[in-house]
């Protein structure tokens, strides 16, 4: 439902941000 959408672009924000902290770091 829209609780399990919601939560999964949280996620995907979640991985966004480290991803960009990585290629930021190297």
């Amino acid at each position: 439902g829209v609780e399990v959408f919601g939560l999964y672009w949280h996620f995907v924000d979640v991985v966004w941000i480290f991803l960009f902290t990585f290629i930021y770091l190297i």
